[in-house]
């Protein structure tokens, strides 16, 4: 079956010492392929010009020969099978596009769900002790990107991964999980209601298997996978230390955006989120429509031909912006007689839906927005 011996063949790439994720796919290019590493004379130009490819490639054969492999593979193949979880290698086309684009991708991920198809991933993450500031910001800023339909990318951890997971299944988002450990365990143990939820609603993801051993260095690895999913890594509280920092830097070499939540200079919950900012390493967010409007997010599918509804408070809006170009969102409040909360949901609304520009504070009609208007 082609299934378990593509199985077989990257288990043993993955338990065989000293062969990493880099190491294994120089073997993989050199030899053409999974199949070309453990064929019996492939390529002897490449095996004589390059004496470790060499040494490497013999001990995989070995160990991929062995009873051992042979055993384990078959043993987490019928535990895949048994408790419907994918096989999906790395050169395969649904593999998720933009962690295929990270360097040191894993060769293999086991998914239990669905893994989406969507245009925008969003992942979250923050400190196990959110406050409850932590917890209504994280809310609130994926419900008013819900109309975006982003995937909502975290790690099941307590704190922010928890508060991320949750929101996205209340507002009907997809989410996907990323696990430093085998599906044959839930960690935190409390979170398996949580977890049974997302894999219905999205996916539980990880890049180890069953038999895996759980080090901490695990989460390092897990936090590489949430950082390369996502074209948006936020994060909301992080202390000087901790695992959000390490995904932020992830998503910086991945040359991906990263935003973070600054919080006051006498909050440990938000000093690693202040130094990220003060070392540009990561853009201030205090709003959801600062994330919308660095990375230029419409709705999927919004043309400049799409008839938009809008209600009366944001066509309001929009006649103002119109007569009053970059008037700035505090005057519109006054003018309109409208709380903050509501002018920002209905801003946002307008800048996701196209119709309308923020900078500074200040707004401006887009075309599509002018087109609107018209009767």
């Amino acid at each position: 079956m082609e299934e378990l011996k593509v199985l077989q063949q990257l288990y043993a790439i993955h338990r065989t010492k000293g062969i990493g994720i880099r190491s294994a796919k120089a073997l993989i290019q050199c030899f053409g392929g999974l199949d070309g590493i453990f064929e019996c004379d492939n390529k002897p130009e490449a095996l004589s010009a390059n004496a470790k490819l060499s040494s490497s490639r013999n001990q995989l054969k070995r160990f991929f020969e062995s009873a051992e492999c042979r055993e384990n593979a078959h043993r987490e193949h019928e535990f895949m099978r048994r408790n419907g979880i994918e096989l999906l290698p790395f050169d395969q086309a649904h593999f998720p596009n933009l962690l295929g684009q990270c360097p040191d991708a894993p060769l293999a991920l086991m998914v239990q769900g669905t893994l989406p198809k969507a245009e925008y991933w969003v992942s979250v993450v923050g400190t196990r002790r959110a406050t409850v500031f932590g917890r209504d910001f994280c809310r609130s800023l994926i419900q008013e990107l819900a109309p975006l339909n982003p995937v909502i990318v975290s790690g099941l951890a307590k704190g922010i991964d928890y508060c991320a997971h949750e929101t996205a299944l209340d507002l009907g988002l997809t989410t996907v999980a990323c696990l430093a450990h085998g599906l044959d365990q839930i960690y935190p143990k409390e979170h398996y209601t949580l977890a049974k939820d997302i894999e219905k609603q999205g996916a539980l993801i990880t890049e180890f298997w069953s038999d895996s051993e759980f080090h901490p260095s695990n989460f390092l690895q897990r936090n590489r996978i949430i950082a390369g999913l996502s074209q948006v890594t936020l994060v909301i509280e992080s202390g000087v230390k901790g695992g959000s920092l390490i995904t932020a830097q992830f998503a910086n070499e991945y040359h991906r955006e990263v935003f973070a939540v600054p919080g006051s200079p006498n909050q440990g919950a938000f000093a690693g989120c202040n130094e990220l900012i003060k070392n540009h390493q990561a853009h201030m967010v205090t709003e959801t429509a600062d994330i919308v409007r660095i990375m230029g997010w419409k709705k999927t599918g919004s043309n400049q031909e799409t008839v938009v509804d809008i209600d009366p408070t944001q066509r309001s809006i929009l006649k103002m912006v119109n007569d009053q170009p970059y008037i700035h969102k505090d005057e519109l409040s006054r003018s309109l007689n409208l709380n903050a909360g509501v002018l920002q949901a209905a801003l946002l609304n307008l800048e996701i839906s196209g119709l309308l520009l923020t900078q500074s504070g200040c707004c401006l009609l887009s075309n599509r927005g002018a087109c609107a208007l018209d009767p």
